[in-house]
């Protein structure tokens, strides 16, 4: 079991360096490929309610078409020049047992949103920049509620490492051991694991013990620490404890209801997306 695929979606907003750059770091201990997708949105998608209802449809779908293309051929020739620039191969087939990192990129019609939610069943995991906002949560919804892949929540501070030491905010739930499971490979590569739990008041939910112990079989020595917190500080304290010891990735469950109208994260997962400043790896 290892990491060989990594989707990366980007567009021209500034942050696909960033993301790029975070997946770069863990594609390099995995000899990893990256997938880079943009999404290009279609002209009807683009047309206004008095475009169409004053018969300009086609003129204004022609101006629509003309500047999606030119926003293509600009975020494309970022990504060239990307791997040019850090030394990533750039390929449209797969490699069989090269070493280094490769990308090839992927052009799709549609909302962003829709093409991760697609594209994202078939991947080992994804990067996204965090959201601000609500400016990226789409993209992050899809990718967490849609596709059952780990999905690594990127921050706007520069990313030098990725899963040396990791904590990982345990409460017992199938949400956060799908996490570490489907994220073995990452966890086994590390050399420090810490497990976070805040005081034990989730019922017969799995106990921190029980987790150190599967990590055991799998050859791993891991730490617990129990958070001294209350039940509305659990964000707050799991950073803390990130930054009091070292963490660069922290590995949490997600935890929403259904996708489109009545999606929520919960309040942990809320304040984490919000306000970390290490990637967050999350699964739903």
């Amino acid at each position: 079991m290892s990491i060989r695929n990594i989707l990366v979606p980007v567009r021209g907003d500034g942050k696909g360096e960033q993301v790029l750059n975070a997946a770069v770091v863990l594609a390099k201990k995995f000899h990893a490929h990256i997938d880079v997708v943009h999404a290009r949105m279609r002209p009807d998608d683009m047309l206004t309610f008095g475009a169409a209802a004053t018969g300009m449809r086609e003129a204004v779908k022609e101006i629509a078409e003309t500047h999606a293309a030119n926003e293509e051929a600009r975020v494309k020739k970022l990504y060239e020049d990307y791997c040019s620039a850090h030394g990533v191969e750039n390929i449209s087939q797969p490699r069989n047992g090269e070493k280094g990192v490769s990308a090839s990129w992927h052009e799709e019609q549609g909302h962003q949103a829709t093409v991760v939610a697609r594209r994202g069943r078939l991947t080992d995991v994804i990067f996204v920049a965090q959201p601000e906002g609500q400016v990226g949560v789409n993209t992050f919804e899809a990718a967490l509620m849609e596709t059952g892949k780990p999905v690594v929540s990127v921050p706007s501070e520069e990313v030098k490492e990725i899963g040396r030491n990791i904590a990982i905010a345990w409460n017992g739930s199938a949400e956060v051991a799908a996490a570490v499971t489907t994220s073995r490979p990452i966890v086994e590569a590390a050399e420090k694991l810490l497990i976070l739990s805040a005081p034990e008041t989730h019922g017969d939910e799995l106990p921190a013990a029980d987790l150190a112990e599967y990590l055991r079989w799998h050859g791993q020595k891991s730490e617990i620490s129990i958070l001294e917190c209350g039940p509305h500080e659990v964000g707050q304290a799991l950073l803390k404890a990130c930054v009091d010891n070292g963490i660069d990735l922290l590995i949490m469950g997600g935890y929403a209801h259904a996708r489109r109208h009545d999606f929520k994260i919960g309040g942990v997962t809320q304040y984490v997306v919000e306000n970390a400043k290490i990637p967050v790896l999350f699964h739903h």
